[in-house]
């Protein structure tokens, strides 16, 4: 009797596609990864690496030596620079020196010692001042008002006002009335710090003042007197001082 033959056993992938389940072995995922040519997971792509270091790149003899040109350049120019303003502020200080120094010249300026700055009592007198009209010293407690005086300011009290910075311009009484009113116009001009009176037994027909400085004129100079008072207007020791206005 004929040996009966068993059914071949159908495959994995055919069972599977008859069941409708995925075949055994590889997961689907892998497969499809497989088919497509994708690497599989965990897997770095190609192209995927570390960059590779770039290169620093190297001066050539002609780029170092135009690299050292520009940096002399620069310095040159920097120097110059340098050299111009500080030039510029030496000549500008030479300059006004010189100018204050010809103003000087031509003004014929006195410098006097500076005899201090002690209070009297109120009304108190000092006799031993060094100039005519004084230019420092001991005085009165109560400065003078600024502005123009028809009376005589005594000295201790004027002398108070120097030490604000004020610029005394004084005349001897008899003057020519048209140069009085000339030095009272000059004297209204200036908001402060500038006084203009008559001073009796005056050795010269006009006397300007500011601390520890005289010019005498024989007549009055307005220019000069403006001049006078542009270099020592408030330069007195306590030249911040308000002047007192009357």
């Amino acid at each position: 009797m004929p040996r009966s033959q068993s059914p071949d056993k159908p495959s994995d992938e055919t069972a599977g596609r008859r069941s409708g389940k995925p075949a055994a072995g590889k997961p689907a995922a892998a497969r499809g990864a497989a088919a497509k040519g994708t690497p599989a997971r965990g897997a770095r792509a190609p192209g995927q690496g570390r960059p590779a270091p770039q290169r620093r790149h190297r001066l050539s003899a002609a780029e170092r030596a135009a690299l050292k040109r520009r940096k002399r350049t620069r310095l040159l120019v920097v120097t110059l620079v340098s050299v111009l303003v500080v030039g510029s502020v030496v000549g500008f200080v030479l300059q006004r020196n010189a100018s204050h120094d010809s103003a000087l010249r031509s003004l014929k300026v006195q410098t006097l010692a500076d005899q201090g700055r002690t209070h009297l009592s109120p009304g108190g007198k000092f006799a031993k001042y060094n100039s005519t009209p004084p230019t420092s010293g001991p005085h009165d407690p109560n400065p003078a008002p600024c502005g123009v005086s028809t009376n005589p300011i005594p000295n201790e009290v004027q002398v108070h006002d120097l030490e604000h910075g004020v610029i005394m311009v004084q005349y001897r009484p008899g003057l020519d009335r048209a140069q009085v009113r000339s030095l009272e116009a000059l004297g209204r001009s200036y908001t402060s710090h500038v006084l203009v009176a008559p001073y009796p037994g005056l050795n010269t027909p006009v006397a300007v003042t500011g601390w520890t400085k005289l010019m005498t004129l024989d007549r009055a100079d307005t220019g000069k007197i403006r001049t006078f008072v542009d270099l020592y207007r408030q330069h007195g020791p306590e030249g911040a001082v308000p002047c007192p206005i009357g």
